[in-house]
């Protein structure tokens, strides 16, 4: 297999958490008597930073973006039973390991949080290390990444970064290595196939894809 390292984001890629961060948007818009918005929406707009989304629904001339946030997390953490692994992802990762790939999570989420829910779900033990955030001044994935890939001997050419939006695309780009879309998480396949990069809606196919030289 052509990668020796997979970077794995978490939140709408590992954890299908889509459905709860939409349905906790939702309740937010209700709460201030805006209009909701339909999943179709929620896919197409999503951004990051997460400001440049909430413009779009809220008017942020009337309202603090961090206190909308903060309600949000709250919101999040209250539905967040409902939140499952992606299907087939499990499948995946247990591959990976049994092929002796390092597997890595490089994401936005808290990593104490990360941690609870990779336990949750019993898929702890096929993560060699969990990047994170730990505190309030957030270092960006893509220097956290760097910084690792350094520390780890990890070449570019050995090493792939999966994720679900294009701010994932764009952190691949930052590190200087390939990267591969998931199309069933925060953003549609219409945002993700302007990346020019390979798109896929499960994760057999991605699956497929990279054990096919194994």
């Amino acid at each position: 297999m052509k990668y020796k390292n997979i970077l794995w984001d978490w939140n709408g890629t590992i954890l299908n958490d889509t459905p709860v961060a939409f349905e906790a948007t939702n309740i937010l818009l209700e709460r201030y008597n805006y209009p909701t918005i339909t999943l179709e929406f929620y896919r197409d707009n999503m951004d990051t930073p997460i400001v440049n989304f909430y413009s779009k629904i809220f008017n942020l001339n009337k309202h603090d973006m961090q206190m909308l946030d903060d309600e949000w997390g709250v919101l999040y953490h209250q539905l967040s039973d409902k939140i499952e692994l992606h299907t087939d992802v499990e499948e995946m990762l247990s591959t990976f390991s049994e092929n002796n790939l390092n597997q890595i999570i490089l994401s936005a989420f808290k990593t104490d949080e990360i941690t609870k829910y990779a336990r949750k779900f019993s898929i702890e033990h096929y993560f060699d290390d969990i990047l994170g955030t730990q505190n309030i001044v957030m270092e960006s994935k893509t220097a956290r990444g760097k910084r690792y890939m350094q520390e780890n001997g990890f070449t570019s050419e050995q090493t792939l970064y999966i994720g679900d939006t294009v701010h994932d695309y764009d952190t691949a780009r930052g590190l200087g290595i390939d990267c591969i879309l998931f199309s069933g998480g925060q953003q549609s396949p219409k945002l993700l196939k302007q990346c020019g990069v390979p798109v896929y809606n499960n994760f057999v196919d991605i699956a497929n894809l990279l054990t096919e030289d194994m």
